[in-house]
């Protein structure tokens, strides 16, 4: 499997102040869209396929109603209400069985479903706002479901995210060293001390670190779109990028950066208000869904080897 992680001396430029890109389930990220790659693995019904979400009328009955596990559960997503620009999708796959699944939603007017031949599962692209819809898959008499939490928004909620990601704010170094240098000085690492002054206020632009192609240069296959992220909730998105923390069992991946370097830095104090807050969590849920090769796809399940490398 292979791991995206530093390039030679990239640690110690890491700790003298590159962006805070700690894993990919760090707060920020890129507007990448496209290009996703992975395989289904042909395990633990990885290779399943997808309805129009209608199911089939000649479908046999549920009578294994927790057979299937569907990822994420629960999932979040949101809807802009007042604008049709903007596309939210969300990827699902299901373990615990093998075969052709059906697809369905409680109400099929909020959620469509299309086959995702990256993953072997489904891509739901959300239809309307509707706060709450279950989502089944079923595999002849098996069949497993979860829920989909929808945020509504409008068109302002988006283009505040999207001006806070892409706000163009260079990585200057020693703005980030004033949080890690206790932590540094104590292991021992030569750093420079923190900068007296000079630094924006706001934090760098989130593609400076994520995505595919990161202006910064430093990091590489970082992502953070609802591949990686559909399973946390608003608020637990909001920790992320404002606290620097991981929900409790949430995973992170550190091959990236060592979590407690991460979670000193990743506090973006400029996303301060709850409409900076909602426009980032709107933004992050707009990201086309994109594999990160060796990372948290689904919560960790390429890393557990339930998808392929």
């Amino acid at each position: 499997m292979r791991r995206v992680m530093f390039g030679p001396g990239l640690v110690s430029a890491v700790l003298l102040g590159l962006c805070g890109a700690g894993a990919s389930l760090a707060a920020c990220s890129s507007s990448s869209s496209g290009g996703s790659s992975g395989t289904d693995g042909g395990t633990s019904g990885v290779d399943s396929s997808t309805t129009d979400g209608g199911g089939s009328a000649e479908a046999a009955a549920c009578t294994n109603t927790s057979a299937l596990q569907i990822h994420f559960a629960p999932m979040y997503s949101a809807f802009v209400t007042d604008s049709t620009t903007h596309t939210f999708q969300v990827p699902a796959i299901f373990t615990g069985g093998t075969g052709k699944a059906t697809w369905s939603a409680s109400d099929p007017t909020a959620v469509s479903f299309q086959d995702d031949l990256t993953t072997g599962g489904t891509l739901m692209t959300i239809k309307s706002a509707t706060p709450s819809v279950t989502i089944t898959a079923q595999v002849g008499t098996d069949c497993g479901s979860t829920t989909l939490n929808v945020t509504p928004a409008t068109e302002a909620d988006w283009q505040a995210g999207n001006a806070r990601y892409n706000n163009n704010v260079p990585i200057i170094q020693g703005c980030i060293d004033g949080k890690i240098y206790p932590l540094i000085v104590e292991a021992g690492i030569p750093i420079a001390p923190p900068m007296d002054s000079g630094c924006p206020d706001a934090g760098p632009s989130c593609t400076s670190c994520h995505g595919s192609a990161p202006t910064g240069g430093f990091f590489k296959g970082v992502q953070h779109t609802p591949e990686q992220t559909a399973g946390f909730s608003d608020q637990d998105l909001v920790n992320i990028f404002v606290n620097g923390t991981v929900a409790d069992g949430g995973p992170y991946d550190p091959h990236y950066l060592p979590y407690e370097y991460w979670t000193l830095f990743h506090t973006w104090s400029d996303i301060a208000t709850p409409e900076a807050q909602k426009g980032m969590v709107v933004y992050l849920r707009s990201l086309t869904p994109v594999v990160e090769e060796g990372g948290l796809n689904f919560g960790g399940l390429q890393d557990a080897g339930i998808l392929g490398d």
